[in-house]
């Protein structure tokens, strides 16, 4: 018995002493990633690869650091290695070979930021990176520069945004599409993609701008910004003699840090905003006398608060809290060009939304992205004087503005983002729904409206036509909007990936449930140095019936509110209007359809250096069942078909659209490593360099032509003489900006902006077919033959900031922050850059229309008009903006 339990003891060893080899033969690795700061960077990628025939066989997916900045790999066999660590905004890192021990083992990687940054897809080579779809290809990331120099006013920060990103960019603020725009001291990264031709995107055009916010995290920190816009260094509007009185003044402050350590961080912000500036009136009078002067000041008192929170649920799923509200009130508008003092109005209007957002990976394979936010919007209105209005057109325009009442809107927004990859599949599905509530009592022209062709029919006393609104104008209103989508990046190989999907989309109001969208697309990087990107791509996109268009039927009916239109009436004394005075009324045609836009893209994107990288795009589209105005009661030699009525606009749906635009970008940096470096909080690199220069520059050449003006826009004619150039159709644009840091702390930009005249009809100023509507033309004239002359612009911005006190070091990082959510990448969870002092006092001046180079606008197209192919308006003045703004 005793041999047998020795025997079965040794066995029993025997057995287990390979298990106890084996695990004495493996080891686990924790890698912390930081940036130069000594900040950590959750959710970086960190990938390891053996180096010698023992760890070579090894094979181990990528792992993704913690909110602690840590990544393990566990079961590695004992030997050499190498890391490949990557984090969007950063240059990858490979270090050097290392040894593996037994046990636990350690590593820092220590990632800098990209000087000219593109969007920066973690892939494992240059060539798949170049073949990911969600990659950098087609896409520019704005630095850090680039985002300082952006105008801290939001109504010029979005035309800046569009500008740069380039014609019918949709700007999108952490994954919500139209959000307002968030102050820029809350402004993480902005990010611009060319080619969305994804089934995620419910927008034909291929350019989005996506402006991630964050919270402020580790220590307590904020600033105080003062702007003023002095009217002494604004432009004199070249229409008038006399410079207009302008002001502005601008005063915020935001603070931000961490709240929990280690789980929640915030920010809040407030400003405030008054200002006035002087229209320009630009009118003849009744007696044929021109007024050019200025009218009375035009002043706008607004303010905005925003928060901002994020907090780590667990240790993968993060939540975000954010609230916004903004109000303003503006006096004395509506003046200004044709119109006179009198027809002044004042506005009142309030924001408010409640936004939430939660990300986080859910187990090894998939990632969820689900925003929810809640909207409130009202503005009302009150004109300055109570009278009738008298329109002699494009010479002047007298009387009350007529306009009371206004609109209340209230919208839920429910969105979810779904990514699952397995093998050579990288799937996305998501789901969209928006319910929209709104109730308005806007009531215009209530006192009656007397429009005169010219004005010697002014002087005669002959008006053309007078019209009037009778009745209530209380409209209410809403109902949803949904739609899903799948699409699939499938990595056929290193070097090309194909990516289908399909879209679907629904909406209240639409009788055509049938709008699936396909999209097709196809990456190619030919080459292992991922320096070339080719791309197609192929899809349908569906547009929404707009809710301002339905407002329009169901107020203007015939019988909620009835609009009287009465050709050559009585004048001065309005004729009598009875319950059985004809009227117009507007109204959709049944078998209701989604506007359908068929897109073809092709492009190249080439990187020929680190410091040089330029890309090109092609784009068609080809658009149907657009919405247009269908007079079905139209006179017949001076005839309605039916008496009792006036217009009948029936919205019909058969105008149609054909777009080609080609877009090329250019990004050049004379040094190949960061501007202004920083290294444990202190700057590094000689005081001056002039190699610290960059350019970006964006040129897009685009022909629009269409069938129709709008949808309710009426042709005088059959639709087959409508088509020409569409209302927006510019020809050529371009924006060329070059960033100059040569000199430490001193962060200059200078820009030019060109654009394409717009084009504008030319009319005889008669309502020659008598159905009361204005838009007649010369015989053999089409549609926007006219153009304006091209626009140009220079502006300047230039930051000097100077550290006060002295320079801490590197500091502990504290609480979380979210950035990502834009659609085409997942999420990720992060700390803040250190700021280069604890104190610092920042001075800036930008100029916008540096030289007052004058350009003109409003042009008339009407015969009759005494400005006929004349411009009546001088747009964007030079603005000089001089900050102060103290970081603490």
């Amino acid at each position: 018995m005793k041999a047998l339990v020795v025997v079965a003891t040794l066995g029993i060893l025997a057995a287990g002493a390979p298990r106890v080899d084996a695990q004495a033969r493996t080891a686990r690795l924790l890698v912390t990633v930081v940036d130069a700061t000594g900040a950590v960077l959750p959710g970086a990628t960190v990938t390891a690869a053996g180096v010698e025939e023992a760890t070579r066989a090894v094979v181990l997916p990528p792992a993704v650091t913690t909110p602690q900045g840590v990544a393990t790999l566990d079961r590695l066999t004992l030997g050499r290695y190498t890391l490949q660590a990557e984090f969007p905004g950063f240059d990858p890192v490979t270090t050097a070979p290392f040894v593996v021990r037994a046990g636990d083992n350690r590593q820092t990687v220590v990632l800098t930021t990209i000087k000219l940054q593109d969007s920066v897809s973690v892939t494992q080579d240059r060539q798949a990176s170049a073949a990911d779809p969600k990659g950098s290809s087609f896409g520019t990331a704005l630095t850090r520069e680039q985002m300082d120099a952006l105008s801290d006013d939001p109504t010029e920060l979005q035309k800046q945004l569009e500008d740069i990103a380039g014609p019918g960019a949709v700007i999108r603020v952490d994954s919500f599409e139209g959000a307002a725009l968030p102050p820029k001291s809350q402004i993480k990264s902005i990010h611009i993609t060319r080619d969305g031709f994804a089934a995620e995107n419910h927008n034909p055009n291929a350019f989005f701008v996506d402006i991630v916010t964050q919270p402020g995290v580790g220590p307590m920190r904020g600033a105080f910004n003062l702007r003023t816009r002095p009217g002494t260094l604004s432009g004199r509007n070249v229409l008038t003699d006399t410079k207009g009185a302008e002001h502005t003044e601008d005063m915020f402050m935001n603070i931000g840090g961490t709240a929990i350590a280690q789980r929640g961080s915030f920010s809040l912000f407030a400003g405030r905003t008054t200002s006035y500036d002087t229209p320009v009136i630009n009118a003849v009078l009744a007696d044929g006398t021109a007024m050019q002067n200025l009218a009375s000041r035009a002043p706008v008192d607004r303010w905005q608060t925003n928060a901002l929170f994020d907090y780590a649920l667990t240790r993968d799923q993060t939540v975000r809290l954010q609230y916004y509200e903004f109000h303003a009130t503006s006096g004395n508008q509506g003046i200004g060009g044709f119109n006179l003092p009198e027809r002044s109005f004042s506005t009142t209007q309030s924001n408010r939304g409640i936004y939430a957002q939660e990300v986080g990976p859910i187990g090894r394979r998939m990632f969820l992205n689900s925003r929810i936010n809640v909207n409130w919007n009202e503005f009302t209105n009150m004109p300055g004087l109570e009278a009738p209005t008298i329109q002699v057109l494009d010479a002047f325009t007298s009387g009350g503005a007529q306009i009371t009442g206004g609109r209340h809107a209230a919208t839920l927004n429910l969105m979810s983002d779904l990514d699952y990859i397995r093998g050579i599949h990288s799937i996305r599905t998501g789901l969209l729904f928006t319910w929209n509530y709104y109730y308005a009592d806007t009531n215009n022209n209530y006192l009656g409206t007397y429009t005169f062709a010219s004005l010697a029919d002014y002087q005669a006393g002959t008006p053309s036509n007078y019209s009037r609104r009778i009745g209530p104008s209380f409209v209410e209103y809403g109902g949803p909007i949904g739609g899903v989508y799948i699409q699939d990046d499938i990595r056929v190989s290193k070097s090309l990936t194909l990516s289908p999907g399909l879209r679907y989309e629904d909406m209240i109001h639409i009788d055509d449930p049938w709008n699936l969208g396909p999209r097709f697309g196809v990456t190619w990087a030919p080459f292992k140095s991922g320096a070339t990107t080719l791309r197609g791509s192929a899809g349908i996109f569906y547009d929404y019936l707009g809710a301002d268009n339905w407002e329009q039927t169901l107020r203007v009916n015939g019988t909620t509110e009835q609009e009287v239109n009465v050709v050559n009436p009585s004048y001065p004394t309005p004729p009598p209007l009875l319950s059985t005075t004809p009227g117009n009324r507007y109204e959709f045609a049944t078998n209701r359809m989604m506007p359908r836009n068929r897109r073809l893209s092709a492009g190249a994107d080439q990187t020929f250096s680190p410091r040089m990288r330029v890309s090109v795009l092609y784009s068609y589209i080809n658009g149907d069942r657009l919405f247009r105005g269908l007079n079905i009661n139209a006179p017949v030699d001076g005839i309605r078909p039916d008496p009792t009525v006036a217009n009948v606009v029936l919205v019909a749906q058969d105008a149609s659209l054909r777009q080609h635009q080609l877009t090329t970008t250019m990004n050049v940096s004379l040094s190949s490593t960061p501007l202004n470096q920083i290294a444990g909080g202190v700057m590094t690199g000689p005081r001056v360099d002039w190699r610290r220069v960059a350019f970006t520059g964006t040129y897009t050449w685009s022909s629009i032509e269409n069938n129709t003006d709008g949808t309710f826009a009426v042709p005088p004619g059959p639709l087959s003489a409508e088509w020409g150039p569409a209302a927006n159709d510019i020809r050529h644009r371009a924006y060329v900006a070059m960033t100059n840091q040569t000199l430490r702390n001193l962060n200059a930009v200078l820009s030019l902006t060109a654009t394409g005249g717009l084009p504008y009809t030319v009319r005889t100023g008669f309502d020659d077919n008598g159905d009361g509507i204005f838009n007649d033309r010369p015989i053999g004239v089409g549609r926007n033959t006219e153009r304006m002359p091209t626009q140009w612009f220079l502006s300047a911005n230039v930051v000097y900031t100077i550290p006060l006190g002295r320079t801490p070091g590197a500091l502990p990082p504290g609480g979380i922050g979210i950035v990502g959510g834009a659609p085409g990448s997942g999420p990720t969870v992060v700390s803040a850059p250190r700021p280069v002092s604890r104190y610092r006092l920042q001075l800036g001046v930008n100029a916008q229309n540096l030289t007052n180079h004058a350009n003109f606008g409003g042009y008339s197209g009407v015969v009759t008009s005494p400005f006929f192919g004349q411009p009546t308006t001088v747009l964007n003045p030079r603005k000089v903006d001089v900050t102060v703004a103290l970081n603490f």
